[in-house]
């Protein structure tokens, strides 16, 4: 029996191989994707970059609470949380808020990143934000930050 011609589709051999997704530590330098399909490690050179890059986000992230705390320390004299909502206080609320949105995506997508189990992604995250923890972990008082998830 002969099967319909499905309107000329292409081939399946056409497509890109599927993201590598392991689920128990690997070490592994073939088609792994890093957040986005577009994003793959598929050589060692790709490696590289993806840990460099990886690094970088940690580090940045780190940079990110250290700007946004500092910027809540200048604001507090501006006015506390806890008096009420009249003039700029509803503005500098939100804008805490929205900052504050802002670092738990940034934090969720360094913990998907951890999450492809792939051990060099991972000490490049871990790496990354060691090297901005130990950077911007003081304040201006020289107090020491604490080290929470986001």
């Amino acid at each position: 029996m002969d099967m319909p011609d499905h309107g000329g589709h292409g081939g399946h051999g056409d497509a890109p191989p599927m993201c590598a997704m392991n689920m128990a530590l690997n070490w592994s330098t073939d088609n792994v994707c890093v957040l986005f399909d577009f994003w793959r490690v598929t050589s060692t050179l790709s490696l590289v970059l993806t840990c460099a890059a990886v690094f970088a986000l940690g580090y940045g992230y780190e940079l990110s609470r250290a700007r946004v705390r500092a910027w809540e320390l200048s604001d507090a004299g501006l006015a506390r949380a806890d008096t009420p909502l009249v003039g700029g206080g509803r503005r500098r609320r939100w804008t805490r808020s929205v900052l504050y949105a802002a670092l738990v995506g940034y934090s969720y997508a360094l913990m998907l990143i951890f999450m492809t189990y792939n051990g060099f992604l991972m000490l490049a995250v871990v790496a990354g934000a060691a090297v901005g923890h130990y950077a911007f972990s003081t304040d201006a008082a020289g107090n020491v930050r604490g080290a929470n998830c986001h």
